[in-house]
């Protein structure tokens, strides 16, 4: 039923209850790559193992033994729409982390990024260990951060709309750019100026569109929705983005992952 899927409201709700977590202990600016980085882990492992399951079935259907069947389930190239998840990196084994959690966090970003070749260099950028000022995380914050991310199963068949965690994202990246005061300014552009940037651009499909200082990539974003909302092939476009700060470029590939645009 509908009524049973997760609504932009409740998952905005469910983030900034995640930065709540980590609000105080330090910056905006510093703990929001933690947010993303788990964000990140749990839809990925979430969708994998919903493919998972749907792989699984078909194989059973066709009569595979078991054997086989786990050899294929194991396969990278089974999982050709969506991101393997390979075993350090799947959420029922980080919930299972109780001591050294910071660097089994990385370890397991390190082991999806390795698995995945469109992932390179996206989320070596996370840190869960890192010392923010002089603040570490300790084991105890990172568990409760990964029990709060588990309330919800993070697929698009539990979505109200297909581009929900993609919005949900944008919002996040707005609460943590206000937070962050001019610093927020690194990686966020303000809605209405991205819409008035694309209106201006009047991007069309079959073009190629650059940002210099791309940020979380909210104005290729916007091109994109714009092309699809004139009734055109937002596929048929080749969006390019440039930025200095490594983390910033890791938060807009990731934005572009979530909003579905490869």
């Amino acid at each position: 039923m509908a009524s049973d899927k997760i609504t932009l409201r409740q998952l905005e709700t469910h983030l900034f209850r995640a930065a709540d977590i980590l609000r105080g202990k330090m910056d905006a600016s510093e703990y929001k790559e933690y947010i993303f980085g788990m964000l990140f882990l749990k839809y990925t492992s979430d969708v994998f193992e919903e493919k998972r399951q749907e792989l699984r079935d078909r194989f059973q259907n066709m009569g595979f033994p078991e054997e086989q069947i786990q050899e294929l389930l194991e396969d990278p190239v089974s999982y050709s729409d969506a991101f393997f998840v390979p075993e350090k990196a799947r959420w029922e084994n980080i919930l299972k982390l109780k001591e050294d959690v910071g660097n089994q966090l990385n370890k397991a970003l390190s082991a999806l990024e390795e698995a995945n070749p469109e992932l390179d260099g996206v989320l070596k950028h996370i840190d869960f260990n890192a010392v923010k000022g002089k603040t570490r995380l300790k084991d105890q914050q990172l568990i409760d951060l990964i029990n709060h991310f588990n309330k919800y199963k993070l697929t698009p068949s539990n979505f109200e709309f297909p581009d929900l965690l993609g919005a949900a994202y944008e919002y996040l990246l707005k609460e943590f750019a206000d937070s962050a005061g001019k610093k927020g300014g690194e990686f966020y552009t303000p809605s209405h100026v991205k819409k008035l940037m694309v209106r201006l651009v009047k991007p069309r499909e079959g073009m190629s569109i650059y940002d210099p200082t791309v940020g979380s990539g909210g104005f290729l974003i916007e091109a994109f929705h714009y092309v699809e909302e004139q009734g055109q092939n937002p596929r048929n476009l080749a969006l390019y983005g440039q930025e200095l700060n490594g983390l910033t470029w890791s938060i807009c590939k990731m934005n572009m992952i979530l909003h579905g645009i490869q």
